[in-house]
């Protein structure tokens, strides 16, 4: 009876000391910028909630939430010495409402997606990183009221954007300590752009010049839309004055030529901005609009600076916002900086071991090069296809991949369906890349829906209408039904009305598969028909392929 009593003192203290250790943790009071203070004068005060390193902080005026997470060090003077632990850390306004949310690796280093939010709850931002740095200077942005910008910021603390950076005789780009500086050694002047795609008619376009040495009659400034040197628009200004036009077809249009500005610095920064509204155009110099414009269209996708005569600028900051961004079209999605040289994108889907692959005749039909980004092995490889065969009146293509790097695929574990007849009122869903390099990222997407008619636009017998949502950039992309079966490829969609697209039907893809000029032994591995449709997607997305075209 004595050992039970004492074995009952012993955990009635072992317990009593644990729970005061997890009630009764040290508190470390901050101020707003996250320095250790008194606690009369703190914002928020933190607390760890256990031994495994979990953390909660909580604002002092009302005691709610301010911060939870991991952290593997928690400096006890001061928050921007701390080292994040990995998983996911949070962050939360007085109101309770989540303000940020971010994720770690085991290193403490920032990765995946992280969203900021308003205080009314709604998101705010979403930018990627990878190793703690920004993988992009291209971010998502929403207004409260939901709508999405699209935003690019360039600091010029790198060359994320692949900016032309080179000497000649005639001029010489460099980035170094936050400024992009150029120089001109010849009348002629030079320039420097990227490659970005514009998918709204609201837009800023911004720039930071520092025009202290440039000389009296030369120029630096804008230069927007750029498709060639035949076809352009600019702006402009001098130590004098503005200069806005453009280029048509080798056509010179003046709109204004040497506009006297009292605005202007000349002896440092000037913040000149081009602000499209969908219906105007203005151009402003450090916050003041000194012209508006028509709307016009874009020649092109390239953004960046020019400079006239031999002088020397220096740009400390580029910016452009696409307000409210749309996403529209039936074609190929448009390229993004990170992919060089890639004019459009498409989605197809892989028919055989040694790598044919079947997609629209629409995707490739403007390129001379294919690039074949494809799953092996849990890793995303890049190789180069070539044209094997098409059907420009059906839509369709085959192209093979054709490239050292590539070896057969060892099997691939769907079928083609038998009879190829379809049911209005059937399911079928798709696996593609829509707007791959503009903003939804290069990961497989899946979407499904239901057949709504056997025929496709305006009764095309070709083709099947299906209720399956697509976006540019699924062009291409297997259609499957519900046993995981191939019947058909995406080809088009209507704008103006939810949920309609149209798919070219498999019999028609046999037949250009019979213009081959070898014969293709192609998919027949039923395995997958009794899966559900998660374990289908997993063996499926592998042969299913982004196509880029140069």
């Amino acid at each position: 009876m004595l050992l039970k009593k004492s074995l009952y003192i012993v955990f009635f203290v072992y317990f009593s000391l644990t729970a005061i250790s997890q009630t009764n943790r040290p508190k470390v009071y901050f101020d707003k910028s996250g320095r250790a203070c008194n606690e009369s004068i703190s914002s928020y005060y933190r607390t760890e909630t256990d031994t495994s390193g979990y953390y909660k902080s909580y604002y002092t005026i009302n005691n709610k939430i301010y911060f939870k997470g991991k952290l593997s060090f928690a400096s006890p003077d001061d928050e921007s010495k701390n080292i994040y632990a990995s998983g996911t850390c949070s962050w939360y306004f007085k109101n309770g409402n989540l303000k940020f949310v971010k994720n770690y690796d085991e290193k403490g280093l920032e990765t995946g997606i992280s969203r900021s939010y308003y205080e009314s709850g709604k998101l705010c931002r979403e930018i990627e990183f990878k190793d703690g740095k920004q993988i992009s200077s291209a971010f998502i942005e929403f207004d409260e009221d939901g709508s999405k910008n699209k935003i690019l910021e360039e600091n010029f603390d790198n060359n994320f954007n692949e900016w032309d950076l080179y000497a000649s005789d005639k001029s010489s780009c460099t980035i170094s300590g936050g400024e992009l500086e150029l120089i001109s050694n010849s009348k002629e002047g030079t320039s420097r752009y990227i490659n970005y795609p514009l998918l709204s008619d609201e837009y800023t376009i911004e720039a930071a010049i520092n025009i202290k040495d440039l000389k009296d009659n030369d120029k630096t400034g804008i230069i927007f839309g750029f498709k060639d040197w035949q076809n352009y628009h600019y702006m402009a200004i001098s130590k004098k004055g503005l200069y806005v036009g453009s280029v048509y077809e080798g056509v010179k249009d003046v709109e204004v030529d040497n506009m006297f500005s009292s605005a202007i610095n000349t002896m440092g920064n000037n913040t000149i901005k081009i602000l499209s509204t969908g219906e105007k155009i203005y151009y402003s110099i450090n916050s003041e609009i000194q012209y508006t414009s028509k709307f016009f269209k874009m020649f092109g996708q390239n953004y960046g600076f020019v400079l006239s005569g031999t002088s020397k600028v220096k740009i400390e900051k580029f910016g452009m916002k696409e307000i409210n961004v749309s996403q529209s079209g039936n074609g190929p999605s448009t390229p993004r900086v990170d992919d060089e040289n890639i004019s459009a994108t498409g989605s197809g889907v892989i028919i055989s071991k040694n790598g044919y692959l079947v997609t629209n005749h629409h995707v490739i039909e403007n390129g001379s090069k294919f690039i074949i980004e494809v799953l092996i092995d849990n890793k995303k490889v890049n190789l180069k296809a070539e044209l094997a065969a098409q059907d420009k009146d059906n839509d369709l293509a085959i192209l093979k991949i054709n490239d050292p790097a590539f070896k057969n695929f060892t099997e691939i574990k769907y079928t083609f369906k038998e009879n190829g007849i379809l049911d209005a009122g059937s399911t079928v869903f798709t696996i593609g890349f829509p707007l791959a390099l503009s903003g939804m990222g290069k990961e497989a997407k899946f979407t499904d829906g239901k057949i709504s008619a056997k025929t496709g636009y305006e009764g095309a017998v070709n083709s099947f209408q299906s209720t399956i949502p697509v976006q540019p950039g699924n062009s291409g992309g297997p259609v499957f039904n519900d046993l995981g079966q191939l019947v058909g490829v995406i080809n088009a969609r209507i704008n103006n009305a939810d949920n309609v697209s149209y798919a070219i039907k498999l019999n028609y893809i046999k037949n250009v598969i019979e213009l081959l000029s070898e014969k293709v032994e192609l998919p027949n591995d039923n395995s997958i028909s009794a899966l559900t449709l998660e374990e289908k997607l997993k063996v499926l997305t592998p042969y299913v392929v982004l196509i880029k075209v140069k």
